[in-house]
């Protein structure tokens, strides 16, 4: 059964990794028919507002939010438009959220019954198993849809320095190959 439409939910956190999370969202788009995007922001969750006597309470400045992911979505847009020559969607969405990133993406891709949803992982060298990319992890494990994680490419290792024999590990004129 074919699909009228391809939806992709791609979690940004403007870091370097939703950056190529985002570029890849955009060219797996442009390949299929009818792609229509979905770019999420997930703010944590504040704790509960401790009102001072004389001052109402502070609410969270999702305007300022919602008009920073839309300004950052069409720069990104039309930054790739630019290279790509092509436009790389029909439809966009900017989701902006407040909550557990994990939890905030996974719903949003089950409510809008995502092809793919998409995460950037970050290039934590170093960093405990326990703590690299938990959000990504969770996603894989419990994700309603297929998941792509895009990361930056790897390095091939270094090829360690070979030293040439010396004649102390080597003695001229020794023709010995195996000893015992």
């Amino acid at each position: 059964m074919d699909k009228e439409k391809y939806v992709v939910v791609v979690g940004i956190d403007y870091s370097a990794a939703s950056d190529r999370a985002l570029d890849e969202t955009f060219a797996l788009a442009c390949g299929k028919r009818n792609a229509q995007l979905h770019v999420a922001n997930v703010r944590p969750a504040m704790g509960p507002p401790v009102p001072m006597p004389s001052e109402p309470m502070a609410l969270p400045p999702w305007e300022d939010w919602a008009a920073e992911l839309r300004a950052y979505v069409a720069h990104k847009s039309a930054a790739f438009q630019a290279t790509a020559g092509v436009a790389p969607f029909k439809h966009l969405y900017t989701q902006q959220r407040m909550g557990d990133a994990a939890h905030e993406l996974l719903q949003l891709a089950a409510g809008v019954d995502a092809d793919l949803l998409v995460v950037g992982a970050h290039d934590w060298h170093g960093a405990s198993r326990s703590k690299l990319d938990s959000v990504a992890e969770a996603i894989i494990r419990l994700a309603p849809c297929p998941v792509l994680v895009v990361r930056r490419k790897a390095l091939p290792p270094a090829v360690p320095a070979i030293e040439p024999a010396s004649a102390t590990t080597h003695p001229a004129g020794s023709n010995e190959v195996y000893s015992r």
